[in-house]
């Protein structure tokens, strides 16, 4: 029995290591096209809040001007290959699941993968300047502000995870109101909650300034109220 079982998980296993086979082939290529330009790329990557706020970098580290731009490096090599992964994802779960379950994960993970991006790009454009222009305006005018590198990635990163992970909230409140795990009336009676819990997730995935939680509890709640008003008690069928 035990080896009947293990003779029909073979085709899956051998499946499933070419899917993460291609992933990582596809990562690699990524990476090296990539990586000769890691220079180039810093430079652009800081070129806007450099030129929004006056921002001035330096490094403490001796290895930090090498490490820092390929960290950078990985982690555009993660987000242009993150499409790619999903499909080789969807490619492998496809042969077992229904037509309407296909679309439904489909359509959901091509929306997901957007808002994501959406929510870097947010946070990028919109929240890192403001952030750091906020800091330098409240230091005191003798203080002159040089932000090592290294810290400067961490703190970007740090907010383009959240804010990504934030962009899912419509996402979240659609699958949990479609499949009714909660009444859409439950979520529209408890908004205030919702707006509480928007400042606590602000709190713990932001950095510990008042200004980056503000700015992202807000389009959490925000968010919600989207995915609210797009969604609809009804099963997928």
């Amino acid at each position: 029995m035990t080896e009947k079982i293990s003779t029909s998980l073979l085709p899956h296993f051998s499946e499933l290591r070419k899917r993460i086979l291609y992933t990582f082939i596809f990562f690699a290529v990524v990476f090296v096209l990539l990586y000769p330009f890691s220079g180039q790329i810093f430079d652009a990557f800081v070129a806007y809040s450099r030129a929004s706020v006056g921002l001035n970098l330096i490094a403490i580290e001796v290895a930090s001007p090498f490490l820092v731009p390929l960290r950078l490096v990985l982690f555009l090599t993660f987000l242009i290959s993150s499409p790619y992964m999903i499909f080789q994802l969807l490619s492998f779960m496809a042969p077992g699941l229904y037509k309407n379950e296909k679309n439904f994960i489909f359509s959901r993970s091509v929306i997901g993968t957007l808002l994501f991006f959406c929510g870097i790009c947010f946070c990028y454009f919109i929240v890192l300047p403001n952030v750091f222009n906020f800091f330098q305006s409240i230091s005191p005018s003798v203080v002159e502000i040089s932000t090592d590198i290294t810290k400067f990635l961490d703190f970007s990163l740090l907010l383009f995870l959240a804010f990504g992970l934030a962009s899912q909230v419509p996402i979240i409140v659609n699958g949990l109101i479609l499949f009714n795990i909660i009444k859409k009336e439950s979520l529209s009676e408890n908004r205030g909650w919702v707006l509480v819990l928007s400042f606590v997730f602000g709190m713990l995935l932001s950095p510990p300034d008042v200004i980056s939680q503000i700015m992202l509890a807000v389009p959490v709640y925000l968010l919600f109220e989207f995915g609210l008003l797009f969604s609809n008690e009804k099963k997928a069928q």
